[in-house]
């Protein structure tokens, strides 16, 4: 259940972020594509198959409220996903900020490259200048985006009981030495 509630927060906060929130106050050069940033701190932080999960279903609410091809998003992301976890699993699973950031940069710059070479092979016409652009804009997104997300997503997941074991215990550690750090004592 948690699962679940853990998800349809994730979904209807990015549809609301980037469909309406991000759009009306945000210039369109920092405008990030936030549903793949929430789905790889999913999968930094949660389990790999919850993480998976969350990032089928960030492609899914992708592919609902911004795509010209119905399920294109959704492939791109689970392959950028797929790369980088071929790529850097243990980096990106040790519940580290920085790794979960860098992480959703390159999730970003994979899945919407990956997106403009799949999309032109089955006949989207792509305007190269443009395509550059937009991608560009949206890595320079995540880069200012990214590391506020993995936060706020780690945050929520911790709070909700969903990271896996390791990272839970690490953000426990840190929270314990933080706390020390102030002067309170914290159990657990």
């Amino acid at each position: 259940m948690r699962y679940a509630f853990c998800l349809i927060t994730f979904f209807v906060a990015a549809m609301l972020l980037q469909t309406s929130l991000f759009p009306a106050l945000i210039p369109p050069m920092l405008q990030p594509d936030i549903g793949l940033l929430m789905g790889l701190c999913a999968l930094a932080f949660g389990v790999r198959e919850f993480g998976l999960i969350a990032i089928f279903t960030m492609g899914i609410q992708a592919d609902l409220f911004g795509s010209a091809r119905f399920g294109l998003l959704t492939l791109c992301y689970l392959l950028a996903a797929g790369i980088i976890l071929w790529a850097a699993w243990r980096e990106l699973t040790r519940g580290d900020l920085l790794a979960a950031w860098i992480g959703g940069v390159a999730a970003t710059a994979l899945a919407h490259g990956l997106y403009i070479g799949i999309g032109r092979v089955c006949g989207y016409d792509v305007h190269w200048g443009q395509a550059f652009a937009k991608v560009l804009a949206w890595i320079l997104a995540s880069v200012v985006w990214g590391l506020p997300v993995a936060w706020l997503c780690g945050k929520w997941m911790y709070g909700l009981n969903l990271m896996s074991t390791p990272v839970r215990e690490r953000w426990a550690a840190e929270a314990r030495l933080a706390a020390a750090r102030r002067g309170k004592v914290m159990r657990g």
